[in-house]
Parts: structure tokens; C-alpha cells; sequence
């Protein structure tokens, strides 16, 4: 299931390289990179999407059974569908998207707490960054980011 898990994250890591390359720069968000496929690609973003949501579910779900949290484990991989799926439903980002994408952050961070409450510290320089630049422009980007890591870290330790 470790493979899996790390496939699922190296899987979203190659489709953000691709992305970034394609574009000539990073994206605002993960989840904008949609915005620059084609209408007739968006499929792809819902596929790598779900794919990788599916391949790390299994792992997530055993390491949090030690301490009965498979609850927030089903809110990551949801939250994770869900913002797979908001573009396929509408066109520009919407209450699907976004309330996806918090269920996420939030249930995900909470699980990387439970497994490594020093995985946490991971986020000062990202506060830090985001009080003292004026265009925080990459913001969404750089916590998007963060909260990976930080879950595969904590899966993986």
C-alpha cells in the first residue's frame, strides 16, 4: 500500500511539472491548472485527480485506524473527488470546488497532526511569507504544496 500511496503523490507531482512547463510558470493553485487545458482536456485534471485520490486512499485509511480517525482519511479522499470533479460540473470554480478543497486542508492537516505534531512547523515559513509579501500571488500554490508534503511525510514516517 506504500507504493500506492507514494504513486498517488508522485502521480500529482508529474502532472504539476507538466503543467508548469506547458505554461511557462506556475500556476495560482493546484486546482487552476485546469484553467489552462482546453476545454476538451479538463477531463484530464478530473482523471489524475481521482486516480491519485484512489491510489492513496488505502494507505490513508490504515494509518489512521491506529487512532480511529478513518473518518478524516474519507473527508481527505472526498474533499480530494470533489475538487477532481468541480470543473467537469461547472465551468469556473464554484461552492464545490472550494468547499472540497477546505474539507481537504483541513481534515488532511489534522491527520498529519495526529501522525506528527512537529510535520506543523512546516507552515511558519509559509505564514511568514504570506504576511510580508504585497503580491502573495502563489500563496494558494505554496499551501497547496505544504499540505502534500506534509501528508506524505506523515504517511511515509
Amino acid at each position: 500500500m506504500m507504493i500506492c500511496y507514494i504513486s498517488g503523490f508522485l502521480l500529482l507531482l508529474l502532472y504539476v511539472i507538466y503543467i508548469t512547463i506547458k505554461d511557462k510558470g506556475i500556476s495560482e493553485s493546484i486546482s487552476a491548472t485546469v484553467y489552462s487545458l482546453d476545454d476538451k482536456s479538463k477531463w484530464v485534471y478530473t482523471i489524475i485527480i481521482f486516480i491519485a485520490a484512489f491510489l492513496i486512499a488505502p494507505h490513508l485509511f490504515e494509518i489512521t485506524s491506529a487512532f480511529s480517525a478513518e473518518f478524516l482519511a474519507f473527508l481527505t479522499i472526498i474533499g480530494m473527488l470533489g475538487t477532481g470533479a468541480a470543473p467537469l460540473v461547472h465551468g469556473k470554480k464554484n461552492i464545490l470546488h472550494y468547499s472540497s478543497a477546505i474539507i481537504m486542508g483541513i481534515a488532511s492537516q489534522i491527520i498529519s497532526y495526529m501522525l506528527f505534531p512537529k510535520i506543523m512547523f512546516m507552515w511558519v515559513p509559509y505564514i511568514i511569507y504570506t504576511l510580508y509579501m504585497e503580491n502573495g500571488k502563489y500563496n494558494m500554490f505554496i499551501g497547496e504544496l505544504i499540505m502534500m508534503i506534509s501528508l506524505l511525510v506523515c504517511g511515509i514516517v
